[in-house]
């Protein structure tokens, strides 16, 4: 028995043990002291039977359906890809929707890898799928729409190895060759992801409003992970901006002059610069990547290139750690030159004896 506190909650928690299981109630206040009087009140219930837990409590009779339809009303406005998760949550429901939260086994999870692999589905989409499960539930704890045995049970289960990590980037010379075969309007667009890293979608609704070019800060505001970001401007992205004419009735930096809207799809412009710089095997998203691998093989530290890119983990940035290894080398090599001069000191020497 005790008071405890859940992540991403202001609330206080009571652990109960009873008939050998253990059970998780919501104090519903967030001061300290009133919930340890709740608890003490609520410890001596069940003590003396005068309350005991309910049995609804213990079984929980949610069921996966009951969970996304929560879930999709949570996300909706909050996540960047929400589009997307609602896509895999549907394919989650059609399978497991009728299911008690509660019932749900790590079998049901390796059996729709081992479905989706038989169809020659990508390691990377099928562990996408796993990702998105276990957020779910990590919500569903904090709904108390399950236990926390329940959330240890599909945790256990793991994501598939052998998972091809792209990583494609562009050198400096050939940025450059991107930049000059891109259309006028394409221009400021493919200059700001090299030199940013931001993603498409924050290109492409990026607002006046948004952009200090007196400190020279870009600040993010509704981001992928939803987290608040600011991004340097750059000398090189500084003159881009300055020379794009704006227009008072319109918020978007980048926005078509037909139509006085944002840009929603450029792959044709982007396809034809591509083909005219001579790229192959390269996506718009590549950009980032190029932005982050370039700062890595300057000597930039991971740290700082994962708050730039507004990554949540830094295990997301490690996919670009390997790429410092070969700097990192003539970072030391560069001792060799006085290593150099101390022997050729040492040689005159005995050579004076």
């Amino acid at each position: 028995m005790g008071l405890f506190k859940r992540k991403n909650s202001p609330y206080y928690f009571m652990k109960f043990q009873l008939n050998g299981q253990r059970i998780y109630e919501s104090t519903k206040t967030k001061n300290k002291k009133f919930a340890e009087e709740i608890f003490l009140n609520r410890r001596n219930e069940i003590i003396n039977g005068v309350m005991p837990i309910r049995e609804k409590e213990i079984e929980r009779s949610y069921t996966f359906d009951d969970l996304s339809g929560k879930y999709i009303e949570w996300m909706s406005g909050r996540q960047k890809g929400a589009k997307v998760k609602g896509y895999i949550i549907g394919i989650l429901v059609k399978r497991i929707g009728k299911l008690k939260l509660n019932q749900i086994s790590i079998n049901d999870m390796e059996q729709l890898q081992s479905d989706y692999l038989k169809n020659d589905y990508k390691i990377s989409y099928i562990n996408k799928i796993l990702t998105v499960f276990k957020a779910m539930y990590n919500k569903a704890l904090d709904w108390e729409m399950i236990t926390e045995e329940d959330l240890k049970r599909v945790r256990k289960a793991k994501q598939l190895k052998g998972e091809n990590k792209r990583l494609r980037y562009l050198s400096d010379e050939e940025a450059e060759r991107l930049i000059d075969s891109c259309d006028n309007y394409l221009k400021p667009i493919v200059i700001t992801a090299l030199n940013t890293g931001m993603r498409k979608s924050e290109i492409l609704q990026l607002t006046w409003d948004r952009v200090d070019l007196k400190n020279r800060i870009i600040l993010l505001d509704i981001t992928k992970n939803g987290e608040r970001r600011e991004i340097p401007i750059n000398n090189t992205l500084f003159k881009t901006l300055i020379d794009i004419v704006r227009r008072i009735d319109v918020p978007y930096v980048f926005f078509n002059q037909k139509t006085l809207k944002p840009y929603d799809n450029h792959k044709r412009s982007f396809a034809t610069a591509l083909r005219k710089s001579r790229i192959i095997d390269f996506h718009f998203h590549d950009l980032r990547h190029t932005f982050a691998s370039q700062l890595v093989m300057k000597g930039i530290d991971l740290t700082t290139v994962k708050e730039l890119l507004g990554h949540k983990d830094i295990k997301m940035t490690l996919r670009y750690s390997h790429l410092s290894q070969a700097h990192i080398k003539k970072a030391v090599e560069i001792l060799d030159d006085r290593c150099k001069i101390v022997a050729v000191d040492y040689k005159e020497e005995i050579e004076k004896l």
